[in-house]
């Protein structure tokens, strides 16, 4: 059950990585390359609550199975604790992004507040590299930590 558990996180966290990814490096700039700057914002607008709803479902996944593996203690505690926090940041910083910078960049967007909106996109931006840093680093904790054979 826990290699279960440990898949399901992974793979949870991988998804959320790569979607980020994806949206940032190719979504958005394919769009604002190709669309005229209004056409672009609309897109963006009606993809992003999609885009924060499922990471927050892969972060909430993700956070779940791994307190579930520091519960059960058969592979040690650390490492699930360790992932758990890391998720649990990934997941705040989500919550903090979606409830408090994207309104100020739509609100500057739509008012085209050139100012505010770089100021707050950049903030965004921030956000959604440190929180590729901390699924960069969930994935290298469990890429680099061996299955203990502890109970076998």
């Amino acid at each position: 059950m826990v290699r279960v558990l440990r898949a399901l996180a992974l793979i949870a966290v991988a998804g959320w990585l790569g979607m980020m990814a994806f949206v940032a490096l190719t979504g958005v700039p394919l769009m604002v390359r190709a669309m005229d700057r209004g056409t672009a914002g609309q897109v963006v607008l009606a993809v992003m609550p999609s885009y924060y709803t499922w990471g927050a479902v892969l972060c909430v996944a993700a956070l779940v199975a791994c307190v579930l593996q520091a519960a059960s203690g058969r592979e040690g505690r650390l490492r699930p604790l360790i992932g758990g926090a890391l998720c649990g940041v990934m997941l705040g910083l989500l919550v903090w992004a979606s409830t408090f910078v994207v309104p100020r960049v739509v609100a500057a967007w739509r008012a085209h507040d050139d100012t505010a909106f770089a100021l707050s996109h950049r903030a965004l931006v921030r956000l959604n590299v440190a929180t590729m840093a901390a699924a960069a680093a969930f994935l290298c904790l469990e890429m680099f930590t061996l299955p203990s054979r502890r109970g076998r």
